[in-house]
């Protein structure tokens, strides 16, 4: 080994360390959660952190069973399947217009859609909620529905504005030669061709949604359209928390999270590098 390999690999130990420290601090809670899942509750309590003694698939089928997590489900599905369809279509429109009207005005609200980004929606919460009220759409799932799409329109606007502006120009004027007219080059054109950025979306918005708590929390007082956020809290008493449960309901809940990035990785990582490379 040469000197200057030796210099090199030495250079790079202080940030390998960092990368392995860091990488521990995240995977930690994950295997806590995990050990968990698989433990009775007294076992949780007098060996929090250890492996289980006596390993136990019953934490599942209790979550499972007792927290009616069949319909969890189901309310869990509907509302994130309709909010990030509804949601994907509008940013798609609204990023198409945008494109291909580079106007002034276009410019204008594209600028202030993107500053949606950087309000955090907890700070919306109180006038949607009064605008929601309102509407008379307390405890129904189309007042959730509607915070959820408003809450994803900014980014799915900045997100598939940039991915659109990569369209080569020369396809779009060859669709135009062939007939194409301004609905037909957004359905065979530019939303094909922006896949990557549709699972992008998908994967960062609908990631949210799911795990989102605080909205239906607020929304749906009803016990029959929880979520599985607020169904978790099934476990939790005022002065005790069955810990098994509830870490066995969270592993059932980031199931299909896993099973969505899994099929959409190879889209969402040339998503994340749109507008990278000119």
């Amino acid at each position: 080994m040469s000197t200057r390999t030796a210099t090199r690999l030495l250079r790079r130990v202080p940030v390998n360390v960092l990368l392995i420290a860091l990488s521990v601090m995240m995977i930690y809670p994950i295997v806590i959660i995990v050990i968990t899942a698989f433990k009775p509750n007294l076992e949780v309590l007098t060996n929090p952190t250890g492996l289980p003694i006596n390993p136990t698939f019953d934490n599942f089928v209790t979550s499972w069973r007792e927290a009616d997590f069949t319909n969890l489900f189901a309310n869990s599905i509907l509302l994130t399947l309709a909010s990030m369809t509804v949601a994907t279509f509008v940013a798609a429109l609204a990023s198409y217009a945008i494109v291909r009207h580079a106007t002034r005005v276009g410019s204008g609200v594209y600028l202030l859609l993107a500053a949606g980004i950087f309000l955090p929606m907890q700070l919306a919460l109180v006038p949607q909620f009064r605008v929601v009220r309102d509407l008379g759409l307390i405890n129904n799932y189309v007042g959730v529905i509607l915070l959820y799409i408003a809450g994803a329109l900014p980014f799915g606007v900045f997100l598939m504005a940039a991915f659109m502006r990569q369209v080569p120009k020369e396809i779009v004027e060859a669709a135009t030669i062939d007939g194409a007219g301004y609905f037909q080059l957004f359905w065979r054109i530019f939303l094909p061709l922006s896949r990557p950025a549709v699972a992008t979306f998908w994967v960062l918005q609908g990631v949210g949604i799911w795990n989102d708590y605080l909205v239906p929390q607020l929304l749906l007082t009803d016990p029959g359209k929880r979520t599985l956020t607020t169904g978790v809290l099934y476990f939790k008493a005022q002065y005790l928390a069955d810990w098994g449960n509830i870490m066995a309901a969270v592993l059932i809940m980031s199931l299909p999270i896993l099973l969505l990035f899994v099929f959409a990785q190879r889209y969402f990582v040339s998503g994340l590098y749109a507008g990278a490379v000119k």
